[in-house]
């Protein structure tokens, strides 16, 4: 998976590669982890742990793989968000209220991860540029705004019927009040989702190994992570159509060298998202 020939883990920050050449063994073993742990729920405590512990001891040893640990951290962190704050599940009524519990535990989630991400971009010299988040051109601006409104009024026309055969019967109202609450989920979640997939990972896997293994594997793992329990039907289908989107916003990102195309997407999904996962009625 991994380039030995790529540049170190610290090359971007500095002007020449320092230290010893990297091992694509060692560093392929974080991305390896937080695969299984994708696939197997039950490891993901397991595999948080392991991943910084690997981490940390890299980087005390100055080893370029660091990198690729530290890449797959954001993600760990969120897959193991439910285990502490819960897991989502319709509130009926309740989801007009901006204070909801889905929200509060994705602006939660949002903290922790971009504080890490933070964290560990200053360790490793990471860049707003490298992350996707220098300043985007007009034009780029723009069509993330006309995504965002699409995906947002599109999702929430026909999402129950396009979500239908893979989650099984998906019918909901979708209250004016809702929208407000339904903008703050999109935006921690748009965001957060982005950083940790087309940001971090795509960015820092990219510095040891070739630029499509590292959107390949962002994509896979994208993929792979919204196969949640609530996907009745068609898995792999549904597998595939999500990693062929992280592929579509990791081709995107690596082009116009920024975030900002694949974020108003998301963002604009992941609004109708909140509608259709909040707003139904709570089970009896």
């Amino acid at each position: 998976m991994i380039d030995p020939t790529a540049p170190t883990a610290e090359s971007v920050g500095d002007k020449a590669p320092v230290g010893p050449p990297a091992s694509p063994l060692v560093a392929s073993g974080g991305p390896a982890i937080i695969l299984l742990a994708a696939l197997v729920p039950e490891l993901r405590p397991l595999a948080l742990i392991g991943l910084v512990a690997g981490w940390a001891a890299l980087r005390v040893g100055r080893r370029p793989e660091a990198i690729a640990w530290a890449a797959v951290i954001p993600v760990a962190i969120a897959l193991g968000w439910p285990i502490l704050a819960g897991a989502d599940v319709p509130l009926g009524t309740a989801c007009t209220d901006v204070g909801s519990a889905i929200v509060v535990r994705r602006l939660g989630l949002a903290v922790v991860v971009l504080a890490a991400i933070g964290g560990l971009a200053a360790a490793h010299r990471s860049s707003l540029a490298e992350l996707g988040l220098g300043r985007p051109r007009p034009r780029d601006a723009g069509l993330a705004l006309l995504g965002c409104v699409a995906l947002a009024a599109g999702g929430l026309v026909i999402g129950p019927a396009v979500a239908r055969p893979f989650f099984g019967q998906l019918d909901f109202p979708v209250p004016q009040a809702a929208l407000l609450p339904a903008v703050v989920f999109g935006v921690a979640n748009g965001v957060t989702e982005e950083l940790q997939y087309r940001g971090a990972m795509q960015a820092w896997l990219g510095r040891l190994a070739p630029a499509w293994i590292a959107i390949g594997f962002q994509a896979l793992l994208f993929g792979i992570v919204h196969a949640g329990p609530d996907v009745v039907a068609l898995l792999p289908v549904h597998v595939a159509l999500l990693a062929a989107v992280g592929a579509a916003g990791g081709v995107v990102r690596a082009r116009t060298g920024s975030l900002v195309i694949p974020i108003g997407v998301h963002v604009g999904a992941d609004i109708a998202l909140y509608v259709g996962l909040a707003c139904r009625a709570v089970p009896a």
